[in-house]
């Protein structure tokens, strides 16, 4: 294995919908397995889910990591702790989700 410096560092950030988590995992983990250092971008909630399954390619080797970033929903009106499309509640939370989706960036 190289020094950090020369292995590609891939950062992924799924959007947090559970088909777009796991693949992005699955991703994740595929290139960690050819020296790629992976960093995974998500919500505390979102990281539950997937927790389990990045300690044990932690656990292997796998250079791989969980980066949470706090959802800021609760700004925008969602209700507090709702990180994920399939937390939402009705459609019209779904604007108010991709709001607070978009504040991430900042």
């Amino acid at each position: 294995m190289g020094s950090l410096s020369d292995q590609p560092h891939f950062v992924l950030f799924p959007f947090m919908a559970q088909g777009h988590l796991i693949p992005m995992v699955d991703i994740g983990r595929l290139l960690a397995q050819r020296d790629v250092i992976v960093t995974i971008v998500t919500t505390p909630h979102n990281a539950g889910r997937v927790q389990n399954t990045i300690a044990r390619a932690i656990e292997s080797g796998l250079p791989i990591r969980l980066v949470q970033l706090q959802f800021p929903g609760k700004e925008v009106g969602l209700q507090d702790g709702v990180e994920n499309v399939d937390m939402l509640s009705s459609r019209e939370d779904f604007v108010d989700f991709f709001t607070a989706a978009n504040k991430m960036e900042e």
